[in-house]
């Protein structure tokens, strides 16, 4: 089992997981190249790190963002809000 943390609007979230999902282990549970995608880590297990860095430019104060983990079913519990202030 793993983890990771993906960033989108919220309206996108869940066809990034059902795309997320066919596309597997492999690809970290992300289609590839999916534009929806703002920000994203792969896949880690526990005890380990990673970072994530994304261009704020193309964000909108005051639109939804939604952060969560795409491993599957994980995005059930393991999601919060990203606010742009």
């Amino acid at each position: 089992m793993g983890h990771n943390w993906v960033l989108s609007t919220e309206q996108n979230m869940q066809g990034i997981i059902t795309d997320g999902n066919a596309a597997g282990l492999s690809n970290h549970y992300i289609k590839p190249n999916d534009s929806r995608v703002i920000g994203a880590t792969d896949i880690i297990g526990g005890g380990k790190t990673t970072e994530v860095t994304f261009k704020t430019s193309g964000l909108t104060a005051g639109t939804d963002y939604t952060f969560f983990c795409s491993f599957p079913g994980h995005y059930a519990m393991m999601k919060g809000t990203f606010t742009l202030e």
